[in-house]
């Protein structure tokens, strides 16, 4: 895996990259294998130097997997929370069913 730093907040894998088209002077279209289309406000320039190594935009693998663990932090926590509203909503669903009219 290359994670490679397109903007200051978009980080892709470069082994999942389709294709790359230029949209402008200033913005660039980036297709993804899956279909997902990214359109960062960068020059295509900017864009390749990142998917092909240039130093300025290449991101360590401690850098990629300190980001990798904090996204599954991100999502243990979302996960937590939806179980914990689930249960509650259960409790609700229970309550309705015992209620006498």
């Amino acid at each position: 895996m290359k994670l490679v730093k397109i903007t200051e907040d978009l980080y892709l894998n470069s082994d999942f990259i389709e294709s790359v088209e230029a949209n402008g002077e200033k913005s660039t279209d980036i297709t993804m294998k899956n279909g997902e289309v990214f359109i960062p406000y960068v020059p295509i320039k900017k864009v390749l130097d990142a998917i092909c190594g240039s130093e300025e935009h290449l991101v360590s693998s401690k850098v990629s997997t300190e980001i990798n663990v904090e996204k599954i932090k991100e999502y243990q926590q979302l996960l937590k929370d939806g179980k914990k509203q689930i249960n509650k909503l259960k409790k609700v669903v229970e309550q309705i069913e015992n209620f006498e009219f």
